[in-house]
């Protein structure tokens, strides 16, 4: 869940024709009164981070109709071990430290001068991760007195957005790492307050596995820590198991939903960062923390990818032999197809997703 320094940073090249952007999708950008092509600093009333200082967004507008709201990545908080880790425990700054932080977010799929990039030309709302809770807490009184109000200051963002996004043609709610989990946990509400504009959902690094392996005990500990249930989607009942299990369901759940939007989720099958927090429930919530093996957390993935949404086709999965973390925004070389020639280049399955074309089918390796 936590984003690894220049790694993050590397570029990602969508081979063949645009599909999106100025090339693919008419419309405009939002009006946020901000300079173009830029990134601007805009505050959002009563957004807060764990430590209780104001937050906001950062917004680089496009010239394209894609409005791009992508949830940063940091590490989460749900016990002593994981707290300490967190992302900007002093909060994400306005002023001297803004430039610094949001100064990377100019390469990879931020990239307006890569002309393979599908989204060169995207509205981008950069949604900062200084609560810890995925971007799904409901929690003023947190882990060690943390404010993990993440979910409530998605909920002020769109308030900001959507009254001024009438000539917005796309959405895509997009994420990495624990910015993967928070664009899961917040596509229902996102996609029903644009409507009817088309919304789309990429979560990169972010898969609720099932119960048998992203176990009851632990998910019990996410939403006591960040009052979880709050940002659950009322409809999706089966996502609240009475031993505290269920959140893999938002999967099926959202898919049907949402059956005119493309869904994917990205993840490597030996994800070691996805491990590491999977290990303080698995086998059980006495393991103290240490890694979920490489076997069943693999095993998890293809239950996702053939099991749980092999009837969902509007869902789809993409899976490499790796233990790395993160995906979208790496060079081509790292998202080729497995050493034995299997799978899908990430690229092309992107830009397959985005242009609506069919078939569109999960990758396995």
């Amino acid at each position: 869940m936590k984003l690894a320094g220049a790694v993050f940073f590397t570029s990602i090249v969508v081979s063949g024709a645009a599909c999106g952007g100025g090339d693919g999708q008419s419309g405009g950008p939002p009006d946020t009164g901000t300079p173009p092509k830029t990134w601007t600093y805009v505050p959002i009333a009563g957004n807060v981070c764990m430590n209780n200082t104001p937050t906001g967004i950062a917004v680089n507008l496009g010239t394209s109709g894609d409005l791009v709201l992508y949830m940063e990545g940091g590490g989460a908080c749900f016990n002593d071990k994981t707290c300490g880790s967190a992302a900007h425990q002093d909060g994400w700054p306005d002023k001297d430290g803004f430039d610094f932080d949001i100064g990377p977010y100019n390469i990879g799929v931020f990239d307006r001068n890569e002309p393979t990039n599908p989204l060169r030309d995207a509205t981008f709302v950069f949604i900062p991760y200084c609560t810890g809770d995925v971007h799904a807490g409901s929690n003023p009184t947190g882990m060690g007195g943390r404010v993990m109000v993440g979910y409530q200051n998605v909920g002020r963002i769109l308030d900001y957005l959507v009254p001024i996004s009438s000539k917005v043609s796309r959405v895509i709610v997009a994420g990495s790492s624990a910015g993967g989990f928070g664009a899961l946990i917040n596509y229902d509400r996102a996609a029903n307050r644009f409507a009817p504009t088309p919304t789309d959902l990429i979560d990169d690094s972010g898969p609720p596995l099932s119960d048998t392996y992203m176990t009851p005990c632990l998910q019990q500990q996410f939403r006591d820590a960040w009052n979880l249930n709050a940002a659950i989607p009322e409809g999706c009942t089966a996502c609240r198991e009475p031993n505290g299990g269920g959140l893999t369901n938002a999967l099926g759940w959202l898919a049907d939903a949402h059956p005119d939007a493309r869904l994917a989720l990205i993840s490597s099958t030996r994800d070691g960062t996805i491990r590491s927090f999977f290990g303080f429930g698995y086998p059980d919530c006495n393991s103290n923390g240490n890694p979920m093996e490489e076997a069943p957390f693999a095993a998890g993935i293809a239950e996702l990818r053939d099991v749980t949404l092999a009837n969902h086709p509007n869902f789809r999965v993409y899976s490499k032999d790796s233990d790395l973390h993160v995906w979208l925004v790496r060079t081509l070389d790292e998202v080729s197809p497995d050493s034995n020639g299997s799978g899908e280049h990430l690229s092309v399955w992107l830009k397959d997703m985005l242009s609506g074309a069919t078939p569109w089918d999960s990758v396995k390796p």
